[in-house]
């Protein structure tokens, strides 16, 4: 027996109702679990960036640190001992009572207290170099090169092609990385002849490099046990500018250091 059509349009109109109920759980469902996934997703991102900045915040002080310990080791180790002398001497000259003191001695003590003096200014422009606050990147690149050249530790060439200054915040962190980079190449690059220094900007962007012949570094494992706390500084603050850090070396074939800092804001 056939329904009436008015039986078959309601069976119809309710089975079509219930396919677009179904769909429509189905939707929901899919948007609340696609919701459930996002937020998942954004969770993590958070955590991930929070473990990040807790990282580099961690990084931060430890080379804040690693830099005071070196200015401490730099203050008891040359001014102290250069100042300890001196008094030797100046009591020397006491203990001579009335007759005149000797020149060569007098020589000495004018030498060592000249030599106390430069420790003095090198120490203070490495805690805040004041010509950067002054005269920008470039000058006080150029003064940190003569102060270098001065100690006659390793002839230092240095190429500048920077004519539209950064932030301060920038300019001081390039400054840092650069003095750091110096200070590991003398330090580290046994048997060098010379050392390259090429702070050049190109369109919106920066480039720092810092080259030596030197021996280079043995392997990529060994290279952060070399430099120890002084890569770490570089490190934090390559990321604190949202640049990049290349590095090439090999034995025998010297090490090339590179900082891009595309786009500075």
């Amino acid at each position: 027996m056939v329904p009436p059509p008015e039986i078959a349009f309601t069976q119809l109109l309710f089975g079509g109702i219930a396919i677009m109920l179904l769909a429509a759980g189905s939707v929901l469902v899919f948007l609340v679990t696609y919701q459930k996934r996002l937020l998942q997703q954004q969770l993590h991102l958070r955590a991930a960036e929070a473990l990040h900045q807790q990282e580099l915040l961690q990084a931060i002080i430890e080379a804040q640190e690693g830099e005071r310990e070196r200015i401490g080791q730099d203050l008891h180790d040359g001014i102290g001992a250069t100042i300890a002398t001196v008094k030797l001497l100046v009591n020397r000259l006491s203990s001579l009572a009335d007759q005149p003191p000797p020149p060569d001695l007098l020589a000495l003590i004018e030498e060592l207290t000249a030599s106390a003096v430069h420790d003095v200014r090198s120490i203070s422009h490495s805690l805040y170099p004041a010509m950067l606050g002054r005269y920008g990147l470039a000058e006080a690149v150029q003064r940190l090169v003569n102060v270098y050249n001065e100690a006659g530790t390793l002839p230092i060439q240095l190429e500048l092609e920077y004519a539209r200054p950064l932030g301060l915040p920038q300019e001081l962190a390039l400054y840092r990385i650069c003095q750091e980079l110096i200070h590991n190449a003398l330090k580290h690059a046994t048997g060098a002849t010379r050392l390259q220094v090429r702070l050049k900007q190109h369109g919106v962007g920066v480039t720092l490099v810092v080259e030596d012949d030197g021996c280079g570094f043995p392997d990529e494992k060994s290279a952060p046990l070399i430099t120890g706390s002084g890569l770490r500084s570089i490190d934090v603050r390559v990321q604190m500018l949202k640049a990049r850090l290349e590095r090439q070396s090999a034995p025998g074939q010297g090490t090339r250091m590179v900082i891009e800092l595309e786009n500075p804001v």
